[in-house]
């Protein structure tokens, strides 16, 4: 069974990053994955700060916080969703608080190591990306965290993108977008299209 690990990234509940990823989310367990999804709005945890524990003995984040159980879903997952609007140019703040802890998935001497994560090769990341601003602003969103998806083993990557959508709700006037969001996760957990 395909696991489904979908980061909300927004700090707007019901948003439009909500709806979209909540799309993918339906298709995949409908597909019959199983799928956790994790609020980061609703969550008590900071980014990382250099604790390097991860790196000294360890082979987990040394925070002690609400993020850890969302750190252990992304590990075990098959697919890691991270759902974001776009806040002043990138990703929410509380997306890439998460997505900075994933430094706590290398191992220590990730510089060099022939297999830097300890997440293996096996794993797709989605974005799901929302922007109230038009397509010309912003796509290159995946693209910029690319070298560090590379490393982290994420070979596949996904973008699923809706523009011009800005109040609550108006995404799902976009049904190419929906659309998307549904085949994709068909495909991605075997549900055929």
């Amino acid at each position: 069974m395909t696991r489904v690990a979908c980061l909300l990234g927004s700090p707007r509940a019901g948003g439009n990053s909500d709806l979209l990823a909540g799309a993918f989310c339906d298709a995949a367990g409908e597909a019959g994955a199983s799928v956790e999804q994790f609020a980061l709005r609703d969550l008590l945890f900071q980014g990382c700060v250099s604790l390097r524990h991860c790196k000294t003995g360890g082979e987990t984040c040394g925070l002690g916080d609400d993020l850890n159980p969302v750190l252990s879903a992304v590990a075990e997952a098959d697919v890691v969703v991270i759902a974001t609007p776009i806040y002043f140019c990138n990703m929410s703040g509380l997306a890439k608080q998460a997505l900075d802890r994933f430094f706590s998935f290398f191992v220590p001497d990730y510089v060099t190591a022939d297999v830097p994560s300890r997440l293996g090769r096996n794993k797709t990341f989605v974005l799901v990306q929302v922007q109230g601003e038009g397509a010309d602003r912003y796509g290159d969103l995946l693209d910029q965290y690319g070298p560090a998806l590379d490393k982290l083993g994420f070979q596949r990557r996904e973008l699923i993108r809706a523009s011009g959508v800005r109040e609550i709700g108006d995404v799902l006037a976009r049904s190419d977008a929906l659309q998307q969001a549904k085949t994709l996760a068909r495909d991605l957990t075997g549900g055929g299209v």
